[in-house]
């Protein structure tokens, strides 16, 4: 007999796009609704209700779509809540349940949305109509003055004291390669121009005619602010004066896959580009996703609804989530129109997982008021509130919100903004979204038990395994199944689930066995938080077979 200890089980993640047999021991072939930190495996975050809008049936999602939130941001505040907005498909912009500003604007088929604040003002914008605005005295969103009627732009965001729009189109003429700046804003105002050949002012334009593809995006990095096409990234620096900015092309090779895809973290980019996904400190590049995950997502990615992919960050975790519409072999949720998928990358520890998501398209960091008391708080269970009363007097913590849209066919039966969190240790003390009930995945096949100098043609036999795995929640039940395969080409045979009661057991007995061994661990019906770091395998090697 021979004992295997496998600790650190959170040190290396899932890495999918590796033969299993060349993974080290503590690595996992799936993971789904996970995640690895700490050198531990523990439940990913639950989503929690922060607004909520009942679709009565499958007519009723198709007549209220134009309710359903498409893209959410906050107005972020210094000393209380941010103010919290979505916008719908049809243009219209909410905060809470009251309508900020109805565009009356329908396209037929969908279109990202771009935000962004400068100065304490809000601007949003969809590529069919002018931007629009909100100043803090402001109570709704209107046009964006001092810019041109007929002009339109895919992406506007902010640069030190400019607005840019990006994109353009002027009247009849298209400027796909345009980067236009406004004149410079002061605080709680729109900038006062647009007009380039206003010599008074500091607004112009810059054609980047050399780069091929049409401008995606852009977004602030330190001083500097990175442009990218679908395969090239520019860099615009002020230098004031005469030319007031500065471009110079930085990559040719990568880009961005769609609007709201580059998140800046830690004085990096991380960007979901349209054939990998990298980071970059705008001097170099370095894919984060090769040989790990970046196949397995890339092959299940709807490419016809690419444009509905976003990241974002959940710093609270130390996590990204790049979110796509997926059809891999994990998903929970599937053909949504909008994101179903999180391939979730945490920068600290440098490992990735998979995440569920409910049909969501847009998210943001804000906080909210979680203070809730027994008259407002409905009628929820206690496994399902989060929060503790301490938790409450925290008040002003930013979380990661997410818009998402009713689909009656995935019994997602609410419109509304979700609150990411976790479900035993989080801060949010709302209800959780018991719709999405997605289960844990985590799987490891393929150890042939190399690194104990085991043979090859060694014939394991799985003994019994002694894990090391904590919940803070009422039920301490887990389930582990056991199995093995002969060849490395061939799907694992399991036997039957066992359950594992941490209260009262600390072994399971199998006698699974085969030259390539496997196992997965499964939640049972409660969804809880918990740390699984590592376990002793008893294995006996019976020879060569």
């Amino acid at each position: 007999m021979a004992n295997i200890p496998l600790r650190d089980l959170g040190s290396v993640g899932v890495i999918t796009d590796v033969a299993p047999f060349n993974l080290p021991p503590n690595a996992f072939s799936r993971a789904n609704n996970v995640r690895f930190s700490n050198g531990e495996v523990s439940r990913s975050p639950i989503f929690r209700t922060i607004q909520q809008h009942a679709i009565a049936s499958a007519e009723g999602a198709l007549e209220e779509f134009d309710t359903a939130p498409h893209h959410v941001f906050a107005l972020q505040s210094s000393g209380g809540y941010d103010a919290l907005f979505y916008v719908d498909f049809n243009y219209e912009v909410f905060e809470g349940t009251t309508s900020r500003g109805d565009m009356n604007s329908t396209i037929g088929s969908y279109s990202p949305f771009t935000s962004t604040q400068l100065a304490d003002v809000a601007y949003i914008n969809r590529n069919e109509r002018v931007p629009i605005h909100r100043t803090p005295s402001a109570t709704n969103f209107t046009d964006l003055p001092n810019w041109t009627a007929n002009w339109r732009c895919n992406s506007i965001r902010a640069y030190g004291d400019f607005l840019l729009a990006l994109n353009m189109t002027e009247g009849s003429n298209s400027y796909p390669n345009r980067v236009r700046f406004s004149d410079i804003a002061l605080a709680n105002s729109v900038p006062a121009s647009w007009d380039a050949t206003d010599a008074t002012k500091s607004a112009g334009f810059n054609d980047l005619v050399e780069m091929t593809t049409p401008i995606i995006d852009g977004a602030t990095l330190g001083n500097s602010f990175l442009i990218y096409s679908t395969d090239q990234v520019w860099r615009m620096d002020f230098v004031g004066g005469q030319f007031i900015f500065q471009f110079r092309k930085l990559f040719s090779d990568v880009g961005v896959i769609n609007q709201n895809c580059i998140v800046e973290v830690e004085g990096r980019h991380y960007v979901f580009g349209e054939n990998d996904i990298y980071a970059t400190d705008g001097n170099s590049h370095q894919s984060i996703a090769e040989n790990r995950v970046k196949d397995y997502i890339f092959s299940s990615l709807t490419n016809s609804k690419k444009n509905r992919c976003f990241v974002v960050t959940n710093k609270d975790l130390e996590e990204i989530y790049f979110c796509y519409p997926s059809g891999d072999d994990m998903v929970n949720i599937t053909d949504t129109d909008g994101c179903n998928r999180a391939a979730v990358y945490n920068y600290k520890y440098n490992t990735w997982s998979f995440m569920d998501l409910p049909n969501v398209f847009s998210g943001c960091l804000a906080n909210v008021n979680s203070v809730d008391t027994y008259a407002t708080i409905g009628t929820p269970t206690y496994a399902d509130v989060g929060g503790t009363y301490h938790s409450q007097e925290a008040g002003f913590d930013r979380h990661l919100i997410m818009a998402g849209v009713g689909d009656y066919d995935n019994s997602l039966r609410y419109h509304g903004l979700y609150g990411v969190d976790l479900m035993d240790q989080g801060t949010l003390t709302q209800s959780r979204y018991t719709s999405v009930n997605a289960p844990v995945k985590l799987e490891r096949i393929g150890i042939d038990l190399d690194e104990a100098q085991v043979e090859l043609t060694g014939y394991k036999v799985i003994n019994k395994i002694t894990p090391q795995i904590l919940t803070p929640n009422s039920d301490k039940e887990f389930k582990f199944t056991f199995g093995a395969a002969n060849i490395p080409a061939s799907a694992p045979s399991y036997g039957a689930a066992q359950t594992l009661n941490i209260s009262t057991d600390y072994k399971l007995d199998s006698r699974a066995s085969g030259r390539y061994l496997s196992y997965k661990l499964d939640e049972t019906t409660t969804i809880k938080d918990f740390a699984f770091s590592g376990f002793d395998l008893d294995v006996a090697i019976t020879g060569r077979r």
